[in-house]
């Protein structure tokens, strides 16, 4: 699965599979392949969220500037 096919799953697929890594990570359990997968997926998509947040203080704060 790609990047752009995990982030079009959904909200709940994503939910569901950050509980899933939890899970195993809690349990100290092994990723298959895939898990890795989306386990990085997963890490991706909370960065890019991290830095539109980010550009959008920027950005908020230019136009106070301006």
């Amino acid at each position: 699965m790609t990047y752009d096919e995990f982030v079009h799953k959904g909200t709940e697929f994503y939910m569901e599979m950050v509980r899933l890594v939890d899970v195993k990570l809690k349990y100290r359990m092994e990723f298959t392949d895939e898990e890795k997968q989306i386990k990085d997926h997963i890490m991706e998509f909370q960065h890019q969220v991290k830095l539109n947040e980010l550009r959008d203080k920027f950005e908020k704060c230019l136009e106070i500037e301006e």
